[in-house]
């Protein structure tokens, strides 16, 4: 049998197991009785103990009732699960009650608990079988409650469970009462406490709790017919048999009944783990022919000999490798060491335990139902050689494990390892708005199998571990920070404020054992309440560090990442969103900051690290170009870190669906002046005060020489030749470097068009709607190493959902002062009667930083509530001066329209796909392109120039109109226009057309 791929069984999720519950229980019992089992058999904190011990969310509650009479008219009245009824009740007989019971609830079980086995042999054995479903003795074992408990929610979960949810079985073949009344209590503590602890250290407290509910089932059967008939339904899902050797068999007490039907076990299952119980040791010397463990239910030592069959054959404990001798020979207490002893252990004991399904019931005793499902069919007959088992094996585990790594998340303790853990989570409260879309789209990647799509590129999200956001409201509250930090009136303030305190103790502690095992560069983000949310984007709000984690001293690199995290908490009560939060409907308070500290992706090159590319994806384009559609996308990728496409400077935009289609490389010329020219890298050799510079003395700007020189302009990197002035894709000739990416997009030596597209469908599937992503890839030179992809961040794209009226068909052209085919946004905007205008004629890129400032003015003295059109040329909120103003939220927060003018000696593509677009996006503004070689594009200077001029500065001027303007924009195909108030023409009423009224 050749190695293939896992193909997991669809099945139920855990969540979804054990729907029945007990929670309500009538006692029927006289008040003697009833003192007896509360007293001495500790009723109510048995239960209790049994199930909030186990960290179940339910505990049932007891209900008592003194006399048949009581209990009939509060099972009217009150919807019970269960009934137990004791033998001495006063007004009537307990068989006689039970039958009235299932008179009227024919589905209600009822239990009858007797004191002594001898109260029940008086009683007529057919009217026992048809009042009762079962009688249970209580002979001072508190433990017998929760049994009975447990015992009726398996027999009513067990179909669906173990059909639907392959939870595995127990089968507990016993007629007399006092045995199995001794023997369920017992095994179902085994069964619970070990599946308590076998359960994934690497889970969740609620992923664990959930796993309880896969425990194994008991099934009791008290007759050949029934565990016949457990056995045929279940089969593949047995973990083992316990049968007493005589029990009722067509209708008769038959003493080799349990011979028989282990007989009939081994001809479908020769290695099925069997234990024949019996008082007579005759019996043995048969148990050993039908190789079936012997255990005298007379033994002094009963029930630590089942203790030790259920230990070594169900699959509790650790796994222990032995020959068929018995001896010894190792340990396996989680999957990852059961692979690496597998790898090495004899063939011998290989086959012996392949042979007797000893992995697959370890491996389902521990809730990993898929791998055990896989392993149990395998035989030693379907392999040529027993290493082919051996090395179908290790690779089923090792699929799984990377599985497990990519989907879960782990709670973290001083024995997980950051190094082999994709996704940790440090704290409790809210993993912040970035992280959960992380998380999700871990969950969503690896169920969609995207990567068996592209088998030869690792795709992945970057290993993190998020610190929840109750570590920030210790934070604050240790330190008294709220309202301090509240009405800090600047950023420096605001980090000043918070530099002065120390993280939580406990927080401290957890950092430095995580740092301990983690040598790659970390990047410490943002990961807030709001942040990335469907309808309040704050995106690029808060603040990013990037750690090169290499100081030769742990304390500075401790220290480092702590300031790194208090940097962060401190970015929350910056201007900027502030700004943002006041005009939104959330209250400042609302907005708390988790964590995130994530692998940087990228590779070493001498003192530098980066990516080979970054960028980011819109599952809308809002500017196609050619051939493409909306509906497309859009994609923007840099080489280096992704700064240089979040501050919007020169960057390679394509359309996934035509890769090669480049509309910003246009002629030559364009190329050269639109080509990313400088990348940025992490300083892997940054002093210790790196981190007092903020965000932007965190990375370096290096030019494309040095790319050339640690070879990543290779994959990015065409040169525009000196001979023939024709870009040429190869580095070979002498000439200016510009960045294509030509290598990828027009060669597709990486497929990072198709990953595009396929995840950004997925995306769009997933989160129900428009999302934008963030990514870095890795290409490596040696071929022998696979190529990475990994995605970064995923979030909606904020989509304006006003109503529009798309009839413009009376609105006259003198009216229109702005008309463009590229636009922002939907609906109509009205009530807007100031516009902030920067004149083209007057522009100069070398004033954009005063230009920014005066604009801000305005801004203030407009207010929020004052909201305004803002008009000038080049690109609006760009990192780089010299290719626009740049303005951030704060300098145009009251701004409703803005509208970018494109100039014949200032060509500049559109804005689209920052942060500062997100947020644009957001908060419904409307943004118009007006293209100066565009046909339809159209912005009315004339009119301008005619208006009222409010303040006027160096560089702008403050206009108001005399009627406000009105703005409608189709968001369906990006047109839109701006129109004044069309004049009143008074009527003037024609008297010989008058009626004379």
């Amino acid at each position: 049998m050749p190695p293939g791929k896992i193909t997991q069984k669809k099945r139920i999720d855990f969540q979804d197991l054990m729907l029945y519950r007990v929670h309500e229980i009538l006692l029927v019992a006289s008040p003697y009785d009833a003192f007896i089992l509360e007293e001495d058999g500790r009723l109510t904190e048995q239960i209790l103990h049994e199930y909030i011990g186990m960290n179940f969310n339910y505990a049932p509650r007891v209900w008592q009732a003194n006399s048949a009479k009581a209990a009939l008219e509060m099972l009217s009245k009150r919807k019970l699960d269960i009934v137990i009824v004791m033998m001495r009740i006063a007004d009537m007989n307990p068989l006689s009650f039970g039958l009235k019971v299932k008179k009227m609830y024919p589905r209600k079980p009822v239990i009858l608990l007797a004191f002594d086995e001898s109260e029940i042999k008086q009683l007529p054995e057919e009217a026992l079988q048809n009042s009762v479903d079962r009688v249970f003795v209580w002979s001072g074992n508190a433990n017998v409650f929760p049994a009975i408990i447990k015992q009726i929610e398996d027999r009513k979960n067990s179909k669906r469970d173990i059909l639907e949810g392959d939870v595995r079985a127990i089968i507990l073949v016993e007629d007399t009462s006092r045995y199995y009344s001794l023997m369920l209590p017992f095994i179902y503590r085994e069964i619970m406490y070990h599946t308590k602890h076998l359960v994934g250290k690497s889970l969740n407290d609620t992923q664990r709790l959930l796993h309880l509910r896969g425990r194994p089932k008991i099934l009791l059967a008290t007759n050949y017919s029934e565990a016949k008939k457990y056995f045929n339904g279940y089969q593949s899902n047995i973990l083992g048999i316990i049968s007493d050797s005589r029990f009722p068999m067509n209708g008769e007490m038959n003493s080799e009944a349990g011979i028989k039907f282990i007989e009939y076990v081994r001809k479908k299952e020769p290695n099925m783990p069997v234990m024949l119980q019996s008082t007579d040791e005759k019996h043995a010397i048969k148990a050993q022919q039908i190789h079936a463990v012997f255990l005298n239910k007379q033994s002094s030592t009963l029930l630590q000999d089942l203790r030790k069959f259920i230990l070594n054959n169900f699959g509790f404990g650790d796994f222990i490798f032995r020959n068929k001798a018995g001896k010894k020979l190792a340990r396996a207490s989680d999957l990852k060491t059961l692979r690496n002893r597998l790898i090495r252990i004899p063939k011998s004991s290989l086959a012996y335990h392949a042979s007797s399904n000893h992995f697959s019931n370890w491996l389902a005793a521990r809730g990993e139902f898929d791998l055990a499902a896989i392993l149990k069919p395998l035989t030693i007959s379907d392999f040529k050689e027993i290493d082919h088992l051996r090395s179908q094996m290790v690779q089923s585990i090792n699929e799984i494990l990377d599985i497990q790594q990519k989907s879960q998340m782990t709670e973290f303790t001083s024995e997980v390892k950051p190094q082999e853990t994709d996704f940790i989570r440090i704290s409790t409260g809210s993993l912040g708005g970035k992280a959960r879309g992380l998380g999700f789209m871990n969950s969503v990647i690896t169920k969609s199998r995207l990567q068996n799509k592209f088998p030869n590129v690792n795709i992945r999200i970057p290993r993190l571990a998020v610190i929840g956001t109750d570590e920030f409201d210790q934070f604050m509250n240790d330190n008294n920070l709220w309202e301090k930090a509240l009405n800090a009136q600047s950023n420096s303030s605001v980090e000043k404020l918070f530099l002065r305190r120390k993280l939580p103790k406990n927080l401290r502690k957890k950092l430095k054992t995580f740092l301990s095992e983690v040598q790659y560069p970390i990047a410490v983000r943002s990961s807030a309440l709001l942040e990335d949310s469907m309808y309040q984007p704050l995106a690029g709000m808060y603040a990013t560090y990037m750690l090169p984690n290499t100081a030769k001293n742990k304390e500075t690199r401790f220290n480092q990442l702590c300031e790194a995290i208090i940097r962060v908490y401190a970015s929350t009560y910056f201007q900027e969103p502030k700004a943002l939060l006041k005009s939104s409907v959330q209250q400042r308070e609302e907005e708390k900051m988790g964590v995130i500290l994530m692998e940087l992706i990228g590779q070493k090159h001498g003192s530098r690290f980066y990516p080979t590319l970054s960028g980011t994806a819109q599952s809308l384009n809002y500017y196609p170009v050619s051939y493409m559609k909306r509906d497309e996308g859009i994609a923007t990728i840099a080489l280096g870190m992704g700064r240089t496409v979040v501050n919007r400077e020169n960057a390679l935009r394509f359309s996934p669906k035509y890769p090669t289609i480049l509309p910003q490389f246009y002629s030559v010329k364009a190329t050269i002046q639109n080509s990313q020219n400088s990348f940025y890298a992490l300083n892997l050799n940054s002093n210790n005060n790196f981190l007092k510079y903020g965000e932007k003395g965190n990375l370096k700007s290096y030019d494309l020489d040095t790319a050339e020189k640690d070879g990543t302009l290779d994959w990015a990197g065409s040169v525009v030749s000196l001979e023939d002035n024709i870009v040429r894709d190869s580095l070979q000739y002498p000439g200016t470097r510009v960045i294509t990416f030509a290598p990828v997009l027009k060669w597709n030596s990486f497929p990072l068009a198709e990953i595009l597209a396929e995840i950004l469908k997925i995306g769009k599937k997933s989160l129900g709607g428009h999302v934008e992503i963030e990514y870095s890839v890795n290409l490596y030179k040696d071929i022998d190493k696979p190529p990475e992809f990994c995605l970064l961040q995923i979030k909606p794209m904020l989509l304006s959902t006003l109503n529009i009226k798309k009839d413009s068909a009376f609105i006259h052209d003198k009216d229109i002062i702005c008309k463009s085919g590229v636009v922002l946004g939907n609906g109509k905007i009205e009530g807007i009667r100031d516009i902030i205008f920067v004149n083209p004629k007057t522009y100069h890129t070398e004033n954009t930083i005063k230009i920014s400032k005066e604009i801000e003015s305005y801004n203030k003295k407009l207010g929020s509530t004052q909201p305004y059109i803002l008009v000038g040329p080049g690109r609006w909120g760009s990192a780089d001066p010299w290719l626009g103003v740049p303005v951030n939220w704060t300098h145009i927060s009251g701004a409703k329209v803005i509208i970018e003018l494109g100039l014949e000696e200032f060509p500049v593509d559109p804005s689209f796909g920052s942060h500062f677009f997100q947020n644009v996006t957001g908060m419904r503004i409307g943004y118009f392109t007006i293209n100066h070689k565009g046909d339809q594009d159209y912005f009315n200077m004339d009119w301008i120039h005619q208006q009222t001029v409010k303040d006027k500065k160096t560089h702008t001027a403050w206009i108001q109109t005399e009627k406000s303007l009105i703005v409608m924009i189709n968001g369906q195909n990006g047109e839109g226009i701006i129109q004044r108030q069309p004049d009143i023409v008074e009527e003037i009423m024609d008297e010989e057309q008058s009626t004379g009224i």
